[in-house]
C-alpha cells in the first residue's frame, strides 16, 4: 500500500490566524481592564489563537506547552509561537537559550508574539529568527529579541549561517563563540559562562585570594598565550581579560605579579646573567609550560597567537612568537 505524504499545514492560513489574534489581543490590552503579567499574557495569547482558529484547519490543534518548553504554544504540531512581553515602552527583550534543548520535537517554524505593555499597549508578531540581533549571557547564552530589527541584521546574517543550520549543527555554542571572538578588539576577552568554561563561579574574586595552584596555572597560561608579556614594555591587557574570563578574578596590580622584585640573576650556560623578573619566572616554570602547551586546545592557541595553524613543534612556534615581540633581544 502506498501512503500519501502528509502535507504541512498552510503558512498563509497560520499567518492570517496570527494577524487576527494580534488584533484581538490589542483590543483586550487597550481596554480598561488590568494589564496581564507574563504568565497571564501567555494564556491570553493561547486563548485568543484558539478562538480565532475556529473554522480553520488549526481549530482544536492549538495548545500551550510545558513551563520550560520551547516554544510556548504549538499549532497543529508544526507551527510554534514563543510569547514575550515587556512592561516598558519598547520592543526589545531577552529571548531563549541558544541551545533549545527543550524544543518541541515536531515544530518546524516558530514565530514570536510580542506584547508591549508600556506606553500604549501594542502587539507584534514576527518570524523568530528575523528578530534576534545578538546573544547575551546570563546563566546561559541567550538570544536577544528586537521586534523592530531590520531585515538582514540578525545574528544569523552576521554569522553567515541560517537559524536552522546553527540550531541543528551540534556545536551551536562553539560557533557563536568563534563569531564573537572574531569581533573582539585588542585587549578584550569573551565573557562566557557555559559547560566549557573553567571559571569556577559567577562571583568575581581578587587574584590574591585564588588558590596557589590557580595562580600558577594563570601565570603559565599567560606566558604561553600572550607573547607581549615579554616585550621590554609589556602589555597586560589580554592577560587581564583572561584572568576575568577564565578564572573569575581581577587584579589592580597584575603587572606586579610578573615584574615585581626587579631583576634576577640566573645561571645560563654556566654563566650568571641578570634578567627581568618575568624571564626569571619563565625559567622557573619551564617544565610546566612544556607540558601545558601540549594540552591546550589548538583552536585556543590559534586565537590567542593570531595564527592560521599550529605547528607540530608547538614549543618552537611559541619561542618564535616571543622572539618576534622581543626583537630577539634576550
Amino acid at each position: 500500500m502506498i501512503y500519501a505524504e502528509k502535507e504541512n499545514p498552510s503558512e498563509e492560513v497560520f499567518l492570517e490566524l496570527l494577524e487576527n489574534s494580534k488584533n484581538g489581543l490589542i483590543e483586550k490590552l487597550q481596554s480598561n481592564g488590568p494589564l496581564p503579567n507574563s504568565t497571564q499574557f501567555e494564556v491570553l495569547v493561547c486563548e485568543e489563537m484558539q478562538a480565532k482558529a475556529i473554522g480553520t484547519e488549526f481549530e482544536g490543534t492549538i495548545r500551550q506547552t510545558g513551563v520550560a518548553a520551547f516554544p510556548d504554544i504549538v499549532a497543529n504540531g508544526y507551527f510554534g509561537v514563543e510569547v514575550k512581553m515587556t512592561i516598558k515602552d519598547h520592543w526589545r527583550s531577552t529571548g531563549n537559550s541558544v541551545l533549545e534543548s527543550l524544543r518541541e520535537e515536531d515544530v518546524e517554524k516558530i514565530y514570536i508574539m510580542f506584547g508591549k505593555l508600556g506606553g500604549t499597549p501594542d502587539v507584534k508578531y514576527r518570524l523568530y529568527q528575523e528578530c534576534l540581533p545578538s546573544v547575551s549571557v546570563t546563566h546561559s547564552p541567550r538570544y536577544q529579541i528586537d521586534m523592530n530589527l531590520a531585515v538582514g541584521k540578525s545574528i544569523f546574517d552576521k554569522m553567515g549561517i541560517s537559524y536552522d543550520e546553527l540550531r541543528t549543527s551540534g556545536d551551536t555554542i562553539q560557533q557563536i563563540k568563534t563569531y564573537y571572538r572574531s569581533q573582539l578588539q585588542e585587549g578584550e576577552g569573551l565573557w562566557w559562562i557555559d559547560e566549557e568554561s573553567e571559571a569556577p563561579s559567577p562571583v568575581i574574586k581578587q587574584f590574591r585570594t585564588l588558590e596557589t595552584e590557580d595562580k600558577e596555572r594563570f601565570k603559565i597560561d599567560c606566558m604561553i598565550l600572550f607573547p607581549e608579556l615579554f616585550r621590554n614594555r609589556a602589555n597586560y591587557d589580554r592577560a587581564a581579560a583572561y584572568l576575568t574570563t577564565e578564572f573569575g578574578a581581577v587584579s589592580a596590580s597584575l603587572r606586579d605579579e610578573f615584574s615585581a622584585g626587579g631583576r634576577q640573576e640566573v645561571m645560563v650556560a654556566r654563566e650568571k646573567r641578570s634578567v627581568s623578573q618575568v624571564l626569571s619566572q619563565l625559567r622557573g616554570y619551564a617544565p610546566q609550560i612544556t607540558a601545558r602547551i601540549q594540552e591546550l586546545d589548538e583552536g585556543l592557541l590559534k586565537f590567542y597567537w593570531k595564527v592560521s595553524s599550529i605547528e607540530e613543534d608547538r614549543i618552537q612556534q611559541w619561542k618564535g612568537l616571543i622572539d618576534e615581540v622581543r626583537g630577539r633581544s634576550w
